[in-house]
């Protein structure tokens, strides 16, 4: 069957292919099997290998692979990781195609071909479905990609099982190196191939076919409602795609809502948005603001429903921008911060302190400034430099991540008064004082802010 199906890709015929092989039965039946028909379709074949030393013994992968290439004259290119070794799925990918484009170019490649099969197709459907991803993520990975502008990455396995993979493996007495961390189902994809799909398969023993056949139906559905969706934008937001007219969205069905937002959302590229449309629809019915992924959010206000990003927020909803310098001393000194809100700086005159101290999410603070005397003190928004050191915390930490995990939304974050010394946060009303004024024995001056409506 392999065999055949090989014949039946007659535009390999005469090229120069580069074969992705890691060792492992899949790649190494890969190997053979281009082998033993290269006289006859006339290959010039490349053996591709690169070693990512997640394991011990992944020595043993390219000293097969170099004992297999020298005994059958096969041209052999080995690469490995340098540095730190990072065991990251992605990051792997990335070297291991950063290498294909190097090889292809060295050696001017028309195909790269790897060993993925249709069990490897199933398994990223199992997984993407599991992950929560929609239409887009189920597109069924394609038999062949552009690499570069020359090369093509081929799949000639994608319709050939894993069991006919075996089965070539042992009648033709192919080796290969077994993967041990295959066993592993503390790694999610493991867990799938070895406990949930064969469960799947006692459900209904033709579960592969029907999943993928499902996927490419669903995915083809997924394109045409795409070349609809432009249209429905169109009269939906009336020139500008990020401002929609809201009556004319809950006039769609249920379903049309859910698809359009699922589009548009991945138009953005914000990614996870399946799991979200509730939320997105129930927003845009009860007048909500809900942040989106990368730099977007949605509100819906009025009639109108409104994607944004968030460098707007600071250009539509800031409040007219703060910085004032003041040089502190005894005096009593009165700031005006806009929207009505003062703030008042004064002098700790009392004889007696009892010691209690308002809290953290008061607008007062009683504070030692001492150090500060004769210094310029800013009052002013954000900066992106800024740092802060909370009472408690051993260190400073930048104002940015202390703000966000705080969950101190995007927009508040940029309309924050706050006292600074420098690139330094002394105070953060509201939330919390700095290390640097904390008090010992007795206050040297309040910190208040009030409204003075």
């Amino acid at each position: 069957m392999i065999f055949q199906r090989l014949r039946n890709n007659t535009f390999l015929l005469n090229k120069k292919i580069g074969l992705a092989v890691s060792g492992g039965v899949d790649s190494m039946v890969l190997l053979d099997s281009f082998y033993r028909l290269k006289s006859e379709m006339n290959f010039d074949l490349t053996v591709l290998h690169y070693n990512h030393k997640w394991r011990k013994k992944s020595y043993l992968d390219s000293k097969l692979l170099k004992n297999y290439c020298n005994s059958n004259n096969i041209k052999f290119l080995y690469k490995e990781t340098k540095g730190k070794i990072v065991k990251s799925e992605e990051a792997a990918r990335n070297e291991r195609y950063s290498f294909f484009r190097i090889a292809a170019k060295k050696y001017n490649l028309d195909y790269i071909c790897t060993a993925h099969h249709k069990d490897d197709h199933f398994e990223t459907i199992i997984f993407r479905l599991l992950r929560g991803s929609g239409p887009a993520g189920l597109l069924p990975l394609k038999k062949s990609l552009k690499l570069d502008r020359k090369t093509i990455l081929f799949r000639p396995f994608l319709d050939i099982s894993k069991t006919d993979i075996e089965h070539y493996a042992k009648h033709h007495r192919v080796g290969f190196v077994k993967d041990i961390t295959n066993e592993d189902i503390k790694y999610k994809r493991n867990l799938i191939r070895k406990k949930i799909i064969p469960l799947l398969l006692q459900v209904n023993s033709n579960a592969v076919e029907n999943v993928l056949n499902s996927s490419d139906l669903i995915y083809s559905f997924y394109l045409l409602q795409k070349e609809n969706f432009p249209e429905v934008l169109r009269k939906l937001s009336s020139g500008d795609k990020f401002v929609w007219d809201k009556n004319r969205f809950l006039e769609l069905s249920e379903h049309k809502q859910k698809a359009l937002l699922y589009w548009f959302l991945n138009s953005l590229k914000i990614k996870g948005s399946l799991n979200k449309i509730a939320n997105f629809i129930d927003a845009i019915n009860n007048d909500k603001k809900i942040e989106l992924k990368k730099d977007f959010y949605l509100q819906a206000k009025g009639k109108q429903i409104f994607f944004k990003k968030k460098s707007q927020i600071l250009v539509t909803q800031k409040c007219e921008n703060l910085n004032l310098e003041f040089l502190l001393n005894g005096k009593v000194r009165l700031i005006d911060l806009g929207k009505n809100n003062i703030l008042t700086i004064f002098p700790f005159t009392r004889r007696g302190f009892d010691g209690k101290f308002p809290k953290d999410k008061t607008k007062t603070a009683y504070v030692d400034l001492s150090v500060y005397k004769n210094k310029k003190i800013t009052v002013r928004h954000r900066s992106q430099k800024d740092v802060f050191q909370p009472i408690g915390f051993s260190g400073p930490v930048k104002l940015k991540k202390y703000l966000i995990n705080k969950k101190i939304s995007y927009e508040s974050r940029y309309n924050l008064p706050l006292i600074c010394f420098g690139n330094e946060v002394l105070w953060l009303p509201g939330y919390a004082l700095s290390n640097k004024l904390k008090v010992a024995g007795k206050p040297t001056h309040i910190l208040k802010i009030e409204d003075v409506k």
